[in-house]
């Protein structure tokens, strides 16, 4: 987008297509603005050129090389290949967002006293599509850390159920893969709670270890 500065009774920017200095007078961009116009040209023909042009773009999610029409690409941080990219991207951003922040704790406290395991985050290959918080596959080894939510109707008492119900599947698809599914509740999140969470895993993945 061209970067405008006001002079005496003039805006000067540079062409978003060709990059020629510009100067014009205030009435044109005071015009613009009032159109909402972001892109500035220096004529009609790079004004034109502009939007049939094609530019190369990485995907965000999936890093692979797409065109698009230059008139095609919004002025933003992340750009996508297609909508289904876009929609992954975005889910990705609210998984993350939606861990707690004791919960993060947690993982990191795991990861920096198991430097050597393979530990994750949010992964879904263990439980069939089903998401535990951390995963440990080389121990056969899943973590939920589960806040108030999963047990206390916060937001509603059908909420409350699905959530128990997913809880219940999750419980038995481990069992029936011999998978350990250790569950930790955590009704206050405090740090006695994370200390002794995290004491109390540390003794498993060791005696699993041995």
């Amino acid at each position: 987008m061209a970067k405008i500065t006001l002079i005496p009774k003039y805006y000067t920017y540079n062409c978003d297509h060709c990059n020629v200095f510009c100067k014009k007078p205030k009435t044109y961009y005071q015009v613009a603005k009032a159109r909402k116009q972001e892109l500035f040209f220096c004529s009609q023909e790079c004004t034109h050129n502009y939007y049939k042009t094609t530019v190369k773009i990485i995907c965000s999610n999936c890093q692979k090389e797409v065109y698009r029409l230059s008139s095609q690409i919004k002025k933003t941080k992340h750009s996508f290949c297609n909508k289904s990219c876009a929609a992954t991207y975005n889910n990705k951003l609210k998984r993350k967002s939606r861990r707690s922040k004791i919960e993060i704790k947690f993982y990191n406290l795991l990861v920096k006293e198991f430097p050597n395991l393979n530990i994750l985050a949010n992964d879904k290959t263990m439980l069939d599509g089903y998401e535990v918080d951390v995963a440990i596959p080389s121990l056969n080894l899943a973590i939920e850390w589960n806040g108030i939510v999963h047990f206390k109707p916060i937001y509603s008492q059908t909420k409350l159920d699905k959530i128990q119900t997913r809880d219940a599947e999750k419980l038995k698809i481990a069992s029936n893969k011999d998978i350990n599914l250790i569950v930790i509740p955590d009704l206050v999140s405090n740090d006695k709670i994370l200390q002794q969470a995290f004491n109390d895993v540390k003794k498993i993945i060791k005696n699993l270890l041995q």
